[in-house]
């Protein structure tokens, strides 16, 4: 295996939330953990100690927690690399990184002018190309409107008046036309992963087990809304469906059921994170594990 690729900590500082989103880390742990990786590569438990250094309490329960997941989702994406027991930054990802902030540091454009052509010559150059598109689309309007007047000249003076067809019913135009289906719409993912739905699901779901139309009226959501949440909160583990189409808390629902305190609200915190992630990139579900 070659030797990982190390980043300057102050380097990956010059990053912000729009260049993080553009190199594809969007969730606020999952960026602790490629930061680690890139920084201070090691083991899986040497990034993780030092990805989490400045969490505690419940943050740092969840941290715990989420790392083996957090860590294989992003192994899948090819944004970090884990071999011979070592997690670095994939090589890809690490020259995309380094592209981006060479980009940054030069500030330079990607398009550059022919030698010897000055500005004043490029500005001349766009003025003179937008002033005969101007001409160009007059000509075509005269020559359209022309055109058409001696069409209609033409129709009517040499075509006989034809009958008038008789006007449609409006009435029954109505009574035929077929009455359009509603599209169902789905609340954003801020409205639909809160904090207190989240909770209320996992008292509701402790230890028990509730078809869709009952777990629905206790959680707030109905139609594509509740759709939507048991499929997002399907791929997170964290419920599932089981024989008579009955919803229960899948292995992750579990375990935050049995938090409490503090640590019970900083886990649900970060979990409405991933959930809203989840919900806002459909097609990258989590990878089972």
């Amino acid at each position: 295996m070659s030797d990982p690729v190390v980043f300057d900590p102050e380097s990956l500082a010059k990053l912000d939330d729009q260049q993080w989103r553009r190199l594809g880390v969007t969730q606020t742990f999952d960026r602790l953990l490629v930061d680690a990786a890139a920084t201070h590569p090691g083991t899986s438990a040497e990034v993780r100690d030092h990805a989490g250094r400045n969490l505690s309490g419940g943050a740092a329960r969840f941290w715990e927690l989420s790392f083996p997941q957090m860590k294989r989702d992003l192994v899948r994406k090819r944004i970090l690399a884990e071999s011979a027991g070592e997690l670095t930054l994939n090589a890809d990802f690490a020259d995309r990184i380094q592209r981006l902030l060479h980009d940054i540091e030069t500030q330079a454009s990607h398009v550059e002018p022919t030698p010897g052509v000055t500005l004043e010559e490029l500005n001349a150059r766009a003025a003179e190309r937008e002033r005969q598109i101007k001409a160009a689309r007059r000509s075509t309007t005269r020559r359209a409107s022309t055109s058409t007047s001696r069409s209609r000249s033409g129709a009517s003076e040499s075509a006989p008046k034809k009958r008038s067809a008789p006007k449609p019913d409006p009435t029954a135009i109505a009574l035929s036309a077929p009455t359009p289906k509603p599209t169902p719409t789905v609340a954003p993912p801020k409205k639909l992963f809160t904090t207190r739905t989240v909770n209320t699901l996992l008292d509701r779901l402790d230890n028990t087990a509730l078809n869709k139309v009952q777990l629905g009226g206790r959680i707030g959501l109905r139609g594509a809304d509740l759709e939507r949440f048991l499929e997002v909160t399907g791929q997170l583990d964290i419920t599932r469906f089981k024989r008579d189409d009955l919803v229960e808390l899948h292995w992750e629902g579990r375990k935050l059921a049995k938090t409490s305190g503090g640590d019970r609200r900083m886990a649900i915190i970060g979990l409405v994170e991933k959930l809203r992630g989840a919900a806002e990139a459909p097609g990258d579900s989590p990878a089972e594990a």
